[in-house]
């Protein structure tokens, strides 16, 4: 059997770092919000080395550092570090226990034991990435693990055990409070110390207490881990400490949710169909958006290039407080074209420059357009493209009979003098003259059911100067429409 463990020192700490990185350098220091005096919990660095000591209320740190940032517990940015740290251990094997805040024990059971290590490293890299440091046990015992990952710098695999255990101070076994006394008499301060005497001898003298002190301080207890079961839901939300005002910060808070739900979604090989945005604001609204992507995808890049399009041309009614992202699963798309069946060849890419142009020219004015079910002339709608360019239809088995009709569009306005309701004279931008010859009206209309109902006629003439044209009389007046050729 083997183990790993994934140790982050100062863990609520980093956690309300990576929210922020205008913190990044700063003496930070956090704290706590479950004593009635708020105190010093965990600090940075740079802080430490002001003075800064665990314990200090907020007077006094200030008063050993002038330049140290305050900041309280966030539960919400643990439960997001928490959520990333599962998901990267998740990408090292499936069975992944969470042990405690800022560590977790990783089953490596089944793995070739030569490639540990490597990936453990990598493991930290996406860690660092996401603004996280921590360290790295292996280990023949989950708790061996622990021991490692705490004494480590980066990583360390024990080998040698006994040489590993015996340097080691006893209070890393946890010693119970009444056997401490006990044993600095004999002067046992190190695991190797206690472990060198029999664990017969510690139980007779020390009883049950003593044994499992003693199986601590060697390693020996192999327990069973309880493994996190897989996400069904793939949401990530945040609580904000400061309201936010510019697209900046948000998107760095995004970018952070997006890489996490990202890599869930490949551990549990399935892929995003579609997003949902919701920013909760001051005045206690939200704006909640959903988006369908145009091919489902795992790929961060494209799911956080959809959610920048989307907030450039967004703008709120007042700051944004909290915000939340989901994720609706769906499995990989699989389809094989036909021969002569062509894709786009890059959906996303395609999809984002729509909705660029939609912004700037409006929503309604940007798509496919396809004919309506009616008569209306050029009456058509715009919807959303085909992500698959089907063959051209097979030609017509007769030519079309009369000659081909060249449309305008827009239409030329005219001014049309008419004998008998008979078009007798044009005159427009595109031609002017008498009419030889005249065929109408065709008249059409519809939707008569609804307040937007039309009523149009059109009539074809040949003028004296030639030249044969459609044209149209609607209620704006008359308009030439097109010209045969």
């Amino acid at each position: 059997m083997s183990y790993a463990v994934l140790h982050l020192a100062d863990f609520a700490l980093q956690s309300v770092l990576r929210t922020d990185p205008a913190l990044a350098g700063n003496p930070v220091a956090l704290l706590s919000d479950t004593t009635k005096k708020a105190v010093v919990i965990e600090m940075t660095t740079t802080a430490r080395r002001a003075g800064v000591e665990a314990g200090f209320s907020a007077t006094q740190s200030l008063a050993r550092c002038g330049r140290l940032e305050l900041r309280t517990r966030s539960l919400s940015a643990e439960q997001e570090a928490e959520a990333v740290v599962l998901a990267i251990a998740g990408s090292l094997a499936p069975r992944v226990e969470r042990t405690g805040p800022g560590f977790c024990t990783i089953d490596l059971c089944g793995r070739a034991p030569a490639t540990n290590l490597p990936h453990g490293r990598e493991a930290l890299d996406r860690l660092q990435q996401q603004g996280l440091t921590a360290s790295l046990g292996l280990a023949r015992t989950p708790l061996l693990a622990l021991y490692a990952a705490r004494r480590a710098v980066l990583t360390q695999e024990i080998v040698d055990e006994k040489a590993f255990l015996a340097p080691l101070p006893l209070a890393l076994a946890e010693p119970p409070a009444e056997l401490a006394p006990i044993l600095a008499r004999w002067g046992l301060r190190t695991c190797g110390a206690l472990t060198a005497i029999s664990k017969n001898e510690i139980g007779r003298r020390l009883g049950p207490e003593g044994v499992a002190l003693w199986e601590r301080a060697a390693g020996e207890p192999d327990r069973p881990i309880t493994p996190v079961p897989p996400p069904v839901h793939f949401n990530a939300a945040m609580d904000l400490e400061h309201e936010v005002e510019t697209l900046e910060p948000l998107l760095f808070i995004l970018r952070r949710f997006v890489d996490r739900l990202a890599l869930e979604l490949a551990n549990a090989g399935v892929v995003a169909a579609g997003l949902t945005l919701t920013l909760g604001l001051a005045d206690e609204t939200a704006h909640e958006h959903a988006f369908r992507l145009p091919e489902p995808t795992a790929n961060p890049e494209i799911i956080f290039r959809a959610l920048h399009t989307h907030l450039e041309t967004l703008r709120t009614s007042t700051a944004v407080r909290g915000v939340t992202l989901g994720a609706t699963p769906t499995r990989p798309l699989t389809r094989q074209h036909g021969l002569f069946e062509t894709g786009l060849r890059d959906p996303h890419g395609f999809t984002e420059t729509l909705a660029r142009l939609g912004a700037l020219l409006g929503g309604n004015r940007v798509g496919t357009p396809a004919s309506e079910p009616t008569h209306r002339p050029d009456a058509f709608v715009l919807g959303a493209p085909r992500s698959i360019v089907e063959p051209a239809p097979e030609p017509a088995p007769l030519p079309a009979l009369g000659l081909p009709l060249r449309r305008f569009r827009p239409a030329f306005e005219a001014r049309v003098e008419t004998t008998e309701n008979t078009p007798a004279h044009v005159r427009c931008r595109l031609a002017q003259g008498r009419v030889l010859h005249a065929r109408g009206p065709w008249k059409l209309s519809g939707e008569w059911w609804k307040p937007e109902k039309w009523m149009r006629e059109e009539w074809d003439v040949e003028l004296a100067g030639g030249g044969l044209y459609r044209l149209a009389r609607t209620a704006a007046g008359w308009a030439v429409e097109g010209m045969y050729d």
